[in-house]
């Protein structure tokens, strides 16, 4: 940019000397003269614009738009809507039909596409929140994975029945994507409190690990844009260890409880969820790739990183469209029954009469000690009352 001006100022001096040889420098002349020459600040200023990583205010955002813009904002609009209806039609469904220990968890997951949706959408409207759309959409599928975890334990009916179904070692730590290579020789694990809770803790720490790594990198782009993007690929290691370690454990777990859940289609519920962050990953990257090699216009003030995030957010917006049709069907699906309710184990039955009758029980106990320690008076007998009426 620098040479491109000093070669603008070049020529504008050899014009001058060339006009004051051949017309005598009159003062007409010199006025034409600095007409003609290129105004180099105005040439910095659109240079300036063109610069990767420079997105525009909102209000030169507007001015730039067209018709294909408004009709773009316009089908963002109708793709939310879409969404929210879909998320609220099913909420509906999981409350009038669901368990009440999965209600929770199956809301919290459902909630990362209109959630995402959300996010995306606003980063379509508002360049400059690109980078908080991204933080939402990445703690939000983490957190979502956690709630996965617990919608899994739930479907067996808490940790301590998990235990008592599953086959006592059948916890298999050879799954991907961390040990899913031949020369992994880990053995297998009994399935114990103190392993299920180290699967818990495997995927509790990528909403943690996420949210503090994304706080930090706000923290950086609000205080200096450029710090950001000089150490966001410093972090990338941390979340690609976090993000592996999480799905290593949710592996695990779905491998462990494969013949006990088989009928409630986890396998795929988790595959919808999934995708939300494989999409937003790669995407992601693809996107940047194409603004750091020059594939981007530069249109000003919009220049190829608004086009590359501006291509990201809407093919993200549609696909969370088309997973959350995917997860309604799933979720809609009629489960079987819970742990606890399906036992025919006649110990527990005979256990569940005791607590049943134990209420009753303790309270004709109370009420014959308040009567013979005369606190409290005996109902009067049928018989009793009638005589009473008689005299």
């Amino acid at each position: 940019m620098e040479g491109f001006i000093t070669n603008s100022s070049t020529y504008g001096e050899g014009f001058d000397e060339v006009i004051a040889r051949h017309l005598g420098g009159s003062k007409l002349m010199r006025s034409l003269t600095e007409a003609l020459r290129p105004n180099s600040s105005s040439v910095l200023n659109n240079t300036s614009l063109c610069k990767v990583d420079v997105v525009p205010s909102l209000h030169d955002y507007y001015k730039a738009i067209n018709v294909a813009g408004i009709t773009l904002f316009s089908c963002g609009a109708a793709g939310v809507v879409l969404i929210l209806f879909l998320y609220i039609d099913t909420l509906r469904h999981i409350i009038r039909n669901a368990p009440s220990p999965v209600k929770t968890h199956s809301a919290f997951v459902l909630g990362v596409y209109p959630v995402v949706a959300l996010a995306t959408y606003c980063a379509i409207i508002v360049p400059r929140a690109h980078l908080l759309s991204e933080a939402v959409t990445q703690g939000m599928f983490m957190a979502s994975m956690y709630q996965l975890f617990c919608l899994l334990v739930a479907y067996c009916g808490g940790e301590a029945e998990l235990i008592r179904r599953v086959k006592p070692d059948s916890l298999n730590p050879r799954v991907g994507p961390c040990c899913c290579w031949p020369c992994c020789c880990l053995p297998l694990c009994s399935v114990n409190k103190r392993n299920v809770r180290q699967l818990r803790l495997l995927v509790l720490q990528l909403p943690v690990v996420q949210g503090l790594v994304y706080m930090v990198l706000l923290v950086m782009w609000a205080e200096e844009e450029s710090l950001y993007h000089v150490n966001y690929m410093y972090f990338q290691p941390v979340v690609v260890c976090s993000i592996l370690f999480g799905i290593w454990g949710i592996s695990m777990t779905m491998k462990m409880l494969a013949e006990v859940l088989k009928d409630h289609h986890m396998q795929a519920k988790f595959m919808v969820l999934q995708m939300v962050l494989l999409l937003a990953k790669l995407q992601g990257l693809l996107a940047r790739i194409s603004v750091w090699s020059g594939l981007m216009p530069c249109k000003p003030p919009i220049t190829p990183s608004v086009y590359g995030n501006l291509i990201y957010n809407t093919t993200m917006l549609g696909e969370m469209v088309i997973l959350m049709i995917l997860a309604r069907l799933l979720y809609k699906k009629e489960m079987p029954q819970l742990g606890l309710a399906d036992n025919k184990d006649p110990r527990l039955q005979e256990i569940f009469t005791i607590v049943d009758k134990l209420p009753r029980t303790l309270e004709k106990i109370i009420m014959k000690e308040q009567i013979t320690n005369g606190t409290l008076k005996p109902l009067p007998s049928p018989e009793s009352d009638g005589d009473q009426r008689r005299m």
